[in-house]
């Protein structure tokens, strides 16, 4: 009886360190799996965007349909008024596909070796690897921004830019963390010959990063 009591304390002992090492281990681990799941959820994020707008809305976006420049009799620039509804239709439509696309991205797979735990270069790389998975999920919004640039005499080139913000959420076993996303596109440009006025019309959202 001695002995099989001996070997039952024995037992939970055991059992006891094991469940610490597992905890501590758990919360050595946690943040440096977060933290690379978020390095790669950025890069995922930006990937996507990117080559959603390049083959999705590449030459789809024009100029003259989002942007109208008017004239007096002598020629004069007297008004830039922005399509609002145009503009608003085509940031959501650019919006729904990204958050498509970042949905139906598989899960990410990836491991660390158990050796980053001790925050040493020369035994980060050692040690049996640890899996772990992550699947991106998030929304998207979208703002447009416009730039003047001098083009040369008498003429000023005018960007509209797409700024984009992914709010990727990251999950791995027994964490989540969110990650915020923001690019910014140059949808549409033109060269504007003659001054431009001081005025514009429906460009509330159209921020001008020279004032």
């Amino acid at each position: 009886m001695k002995i099989l009591k001996k070997a039952i304390i024995i037992t939970i002992i055991l059992f006891i360190v094991l469940i610490l090492n597992i905890y501590f281990l758990d919360r050595a681990l946690r943040p440096i799996i977060l933290a690379y799941c978020d390095a790669e959820a950025r890069g995922i994020a930006l990937e996507t965007i990117n080559e959603t707008i390049r083959t999705e809305f590449k030459n789809k976006i024009s100029y003259d349909d989002i942007i109208t420049v008017k004239t007096d009799k002598d020629g004069n620039i007297v008004m830039i008024q922005a399509n609002s509804v145009e503009l608003n239709r085509i940031g959501s439509e650019i919006s729904l596909a990204v958050q498509d696309r970042i949905r139906n991205i598989d899960g990410r797979k990836g491991s660390i070796p158990l050796g980053v735990i001790f925050k040493n270069d020369l035994l980060a790389n050692y040690g049996p690897k640890i899996p772990f998975k992550m699947k991106p999920v998030g929304s998207v919004n979208t703002n447009y921004r416009s730039e003047f640039q001098s083009a040369g005499i008498n003429q000023t080139r005018h960007i509209i830019y797409l700024d984009i913000k992914a709010s990727v959420q990251v999950i791995v076993p027994f964490a989540r963390n969110n990650v915020s996303v923001i690019t910014s596109v140059p949808i549409s440009e033109s060269i504007i010959v003659g001054k431009v006025p001081e005025t514009y019309a429906n460009l509330d959202f159209l921020k001008d990063i020279n004032k």
